[in-house]
């Protein structure tokens, strides 16, 4: 387990562990009460003696346990729920923290096993294990002195087999434990291929391979049953042996307190008593026992969330962050970058010795072949990730010394995929200004004409979109991207390949609703279409990491380079289109 982690559950659920053990030892109490009372029960009636005052005080003991038992657990929900609350509070705030670039490098099956599967694994740890392991400590110490108090001898003797107990379990699992921790690993790998599985049921029904497909989710789920048979093979192993203690130290001092009554040093009354107490020494470990079954699926789960709470930012907040940016300027200086920098410093670098600057309220458009770093530019100018070397600058002001909430309210983005939420079209708008009014999100829907369509709706603005939008096209969709990040009120606009799979209608419908934005606000797009690209103040071509000519459109047809060839090739394209 991570001792840190452990630590800081306990801290954060203080007050309600101390409450959850307090009642489980008094629990305890109770029963040794009970035994106890049973023990004398039996002495009344060999005597003949009254046996109300003993059963009056063992029902007692009995129905006290059973509101102390149902304290115990009320008080163990509390800290499951408010571990799995905050722990997983935490995780997604980490997760924000890392960003996307972050997440898309791990598969979403195993994010999701951490958030889900591995919390609620804690959640159980938690709530069970902890308070059993402090209870066994002191549960046993009181089912020990109250043997103490009846007999001291078989008190010692006891005393071997309680401590032995936990002592041989823990060589045990050292032994055993390693190879029996491969469950969450294998829940992770399965999960991951059955998300994929559901996201791309309509490419594996084209291409008719939902069987190989259903193949390997068949290995997966093979790889998890056989995961989780040697856990269980190995807990169940464990149990057997735990038992098999607790058994000999009651049969061993049942000899010895049998052997005592037939010496004339013990009546039957205390033998019964020594017997009960015995039982009652070894239920502590037993409930520790069951908890750490439990708390054993919990192991890779706290690996693996220890690791998502300590990865590394990427991009590292600034300790004294200097004022916002007054305007919209933009300067890149010898800017290099490689993805997967940070693990792989080999890799390639994307841009390479990159110098670009653009004025306040220019629309400046990124053009190039496919992979030459457009999308990498603009991830470096709203700090999705840091350049290896080089600085990049906005409004005069390093990136780096701003904090992500200063660039964030300087920079929207409206990216390549276009992603909506769940929910209705006013919730997904206010997304980018939770505080803005009907009247300027009715004025961005008019700017990006999509105002009529909203008003045709019978629920207008508490239209459901569905799940990723998919109750709209995908002009729509994007539209309402753009709308989003209008509403943001950013000086810098960042558009990702707006018009990469939009038709010509729609690209006009979009480039309409740039044209005004022209000289108020910093636009900056990589442009798929040539055609869209052409609208911009300047264009800059990109090649080989740095950039390789810039210019209007007319400029640089009339220099007859790269972008002339690449205008060129596109025109081709689109005759030939238009002929098929």
């Amino acid at each position: 387990m991570s001792t840190s982690l452990e630590r800081w559950m306990v801290s954060r659920s203080r007050a309600q562990l101390a409450a959850t053990v307090a009642c489980g030892l008094l629990a305890q109490a109770m029963l040794v009460v009970h035994a106890l009372c049973l023990a004398r029960l039996l002495a009344q009636a060999m005597e003949g003696a009254s046996l109300h005052p003993w059963l009056a005080i063992g029902l007692a003991a009995l129905v006290l346990r059973g509101v102390l038992v149902w304290l115990e657990e009320w008080w163990a929900q509390q800290v499951g729920m408010r571990t799995r609350a905050v722990l997983r509070e935490r995780l997604l705030a980490r997760l924000m923290r890392l960003g996307p670039a972050w997440a898309a490098a791990r598969p979403t099956g195993e994010l999701q096993a951490t958030l889900v599967a591995a919390v609620d694994a804690v959640q159980v740890h938690a709530s069970r294990h902890v308070p059993s392991l402090l209870g066994a400590v002191l549960g046993c110490a009181l089912a020990l002195g109250a043997l103490a108090w009846v007999d001291a001898g078989c008190a010692l003797l006891l005393a071997v087999f309680v401590l032995g107990q936990p002592l041989l379990d823990r060589l045990w699992l050292r032994r055993h434990m390693p190879g029996a921790s491969g469950v969450m690993a294998a829940l992770a790998a399965f999960g991951a291929q059955l998300l994929d599985s559901l996201r791309g049921m309509e490419t594996l029904w084209a291409f008719g391979a939902s069987a190989r497909w259903r193949m390997r989710l068949a290995e997966q789920a093979a790889r998890l049953r056989a995961e989780s048979m040697h856990t269980l093979r190995a807990t169940l192993l464990r149990t057997g042996l735990t038992r098999f203690v607790g058994l000999a130290g009651m049969a061993s001092v049942l000899g010895w307190g049998s052997w005592q009554l037939g010496q004339g040093r013990l009546d039957a009354a205390s033998l019964l008593a020594v017997l009960l107490l015995s039982r009652e020494a070894f239920r502590p470990l037993e409930r520790l026992e069951k908890a750490f079954h439990a708390a054993w699926a919990a192991r890779d789960g706290l690996h693996a969330i220890d690791a998502l709470l300590h990865a590394p930012l990427p991009v590292p907040e600034p300790q004294r962050p200097g004022p916002a940016p007054a305007d919209g300027r933009i300067s890149m200086s010898g800017v290099c970058f490689a993805h997967d920098q940070g693990q792989e410093p080999g890799r390639p670098e994307v841009l390479h010795g990159l110098d670009l600057d653009i004025a306040d309220g220019e629309w400046v458009a990124l053009v190039g072949p496919s992979g030459v770093g457009k999308s990498t530019l603009l991830s470096l100018l709203w700090r999705a990730a840091d350049p290896r070397r080089g600085m990049v600058c906005l409004g005069g002001r390093d990136l780096r010394e701003l904090s992500l909430a200063q660039l964030r309210s300087r920079v929207a983005l409206v990216a390549q995929d276009t992603l909506l939420f769940s929910g209705s079209l006013e919730d997904n708008l206010r997304m980018a200004s939770p505080q803005a009014c009907l009247r300027d999100i009715k004025a961005v829907l008019r700017d990006v004409q999509l105002a009529d369509l909203v008003d045709s709706l019978p629920q207008g603005l508490q239209t459901e979109v569905g799940e990723f939008g998919a109750h709209l096209s995908g002009g729509q969709r994007q539209r309402l991207a753009l709308a989003r990040a209008l509403l943001r009120r950013a000086p810098v606009l960042l558009l990702d390949e707006p018009t990469s799979s939009a038709d010509p209608r729609t690209e006009q419908a979009l480039l309409q609703v740039l044209r005004p934005l022209r000289g108020r606000r910093t636009l900056v797009m990589a442009a798929h279409r040539l055609e869209t690209a052409r609208e911009a103040d300047r264009i800059v071509v990109l090649e080989n990491g740095r950039v390789a000519e810039q210019g209007t459109h007319d400029d640089l047809l009339r220099r007859g380079g790269r972008y002339a060839r690449l205008w060129a090739a596109s025109q081709a394209k689109r005759t030939t289109e238009v002929a098929a």
